[in-house]
């Protein structure tokens, strides 16, 4: 089985036309290959986020804390690049956390060789730029998902992320659609035996 950051290396080909071997040289001795265990917390929402994460297996969360109170903003799958983002950008303690909800692998990317990249190379700089494009994008797809009724977000999972569906705890999911397990459980219990008629 291909190490994570030999996946990595091939998603930033996939990614751009541009060569890039002369810098990856450089570039992968910063890299270095994690995984973290179901319910492992990867960004603590105490600590100032210094690196960003490329998912080569599993899914990531982030919770955002109000009041001791938390709700799940976004689901992180293989092939994104993940971090507490806010956290990243502003060198400031924010109040989201990100964690395992599957076992995850990945490659964890040091802030400044990913800011170096991100800024001056047009190899793997433009992997970045257009897959943080992408996560912004699949941001603003969570964002507005949330203001709809809930069939239409159960529908969106379904759709967009089967793995979710399929992977995730359903008291996870049951926060991020603003429902009760016990409601989701019902919901997708019946789905399923509707499916199989």
């Amino acid at each position: 089985m291909e190490d994570s950051i030999e996946l990595f290396k091939n998603e930033i080909y996939n990614y751009t036309d541009a060569s890039f071997e002369e810098e990856w040289s450089t570039f992968k001795l910063g890299l270095k290959s994690v995984s973290y265990k179901k319910g492992d917390v990867i960004f603590p929402r105490s600590k100032v986020c210094t690196e960003m994460l490329y998912i080569t297996e599993g899914i990531v969360v982030t919770e955002y804390f109000n009041k001791n109170e938390q709700t799940i903003t976004r689901f992180f799958r293989p092939k994104n690049l993940c971090s507490n983002i806010s956290s990243f950008l502003t060198n400031e303690v924010v109040n989201d956390l990100v964690s395992a909800v599957t076992d995850v692998k990945g490659v964890m990317i040091p802030q400044s060789l990913f800011n170096e990249s991100y800024l001056y190379s047009n190899g793997i700089g433009l992997y970045f730029r257009k897959r943080l494009m992408e996560n912004l994008l699949e941001d603003k797809m969570f964002i507005s998902i949330k203001a709809m009724g809930i069939d239409t977000k159960l529908d969106f999972l379904y759709s967009k992320y089967p793995e979710i569906i399929k992977q995730v705890s359903w008291r996870k999911i049951a926060n991020f659609l603003g429902v009760t397990p016990e409601w989701l459980s019902k919901t997708l219990k019946k789905r399923t035996l509707e499916s199989l008629q």
